[in-house]
């Protein structure tokens, strides 16, 4: 494992207590690398809670027309003295309707204020702050519009990948346009130490995920960092006799690292310049 495992076990150069920095991320260099954000779930939706419905028109116009006919026939009666037994029923069914009516409109609850998800139009609450990574994904974007944390994600641990199979073979021509100048004469001389030692790094069954933490530039240079974490098994044996050094060849060792990568800003190609790994 590139730089915790084979790299610098084999040359005996582990740094101890800090646990590895190697390359060069600009000012961010002997900082430490932001962790990913832990999961939460999301939150339930609130409920929303329509304001009562108002009575509609026609309601209020068989209201009006049985009021206005109780009325009316009570005043006719008086005038042209029409039988009791005829107003009786219609003075009643009045007085139900009424009452009824006066009776909703008491029980209604109060309309309540709208979430804020169904507000008017500007009357919703500002939006939190940008964070520093999306601060920096806006800022790369400047120059590359089509910056992808996402797809640039995928692209780190390809990368990941790649350097460890060209770690196993000590081989890092085919690297050389992916890696900063320093980054690759970095690991040319650990190469060079593991081949004189005479020891061989086997790394097997990668199981690892990729999620950019910090993006931010500098100096005209675009940075990203992505946090690499996963498993694989990580050994090393004698060259000669193939026997076991260090590591298990069959026990998964856990991966937590962070690869940096920079370029010129704007459409230039990406190129690993730091890796680090924190206990």
């Amino acid at each position: 494992m590139i730089p915790a495992g084979g790299m610098w076990t084999a040359a005996g150069d582990h740094p101890g207590a800090n646990a590895g920095t190697l390359g060069s991320r600009g000012s961010r260099s002997h900082s430490t690398p932001v962790r990913p954000a832990p999961e939460r779930p999301e939150p339930s939706p609130a409920p929303v809670t329509a304001p009562p419905a108002p009575p509609t028109g026609r309601s209020d116009a068989w209201r009006g027309i049985l009021a206005g006919s109780a009325a009316a026939s009570l005043i006719g009666g008086l005038l042209f003295e029409v039988s009791w037994a005829v107003l009786v029923p219609l003075l009643i069914g009045g007085g139900v309707v009424l009452s009824a009516a006066l009776l909703r409109r008491h029980l209604a609850p109060p309309a309540q204020p709208l979430p804020a998800a169904v507000r008017a139009p500007g009357s919703l609450d500002p939006p939190p702050g940008d964070s520093s990574l999306d601060r920096g994904v806006r800022d790369i974007r400047r120059t590359d519009a089509g910056f992808d944390p996402v797809r640039f994600a995928g692209y780190a641990g390809m990368v990941f990948r790649d350097v460890q199979n060209a770690w196993m073979t000590r081989d890092l021509g085919s690297l050389r346009d992916r890696l900063s100048p320093e980054m690759y004469g970095e690991l040319q001389v650990r190469c060079e130490r593991s081949r004189n030692a005479r020891q061989v790094n086997r790394i097997e069954h990668i199981e690892i995920r990729a999620e950019i933490t910090e993006a931010w530039q500098e100096s005209d240079q675009d940075y990203v960092t992505a946090y690499i974490g996963g498993s694989m098994v990580d050994y090393i044996v004698d060259e000669v006799t193939g026997g076991l050094v260090n590591g298990s060849r069959a026990i998964p060792k856990d991966v937590e690292e962070f690869w940096t990568f920079t370029r010129p800003a704007g459409l230039n190609f990406w190129m690993l310049s730091a890796l680090q790994t924190h206990s």
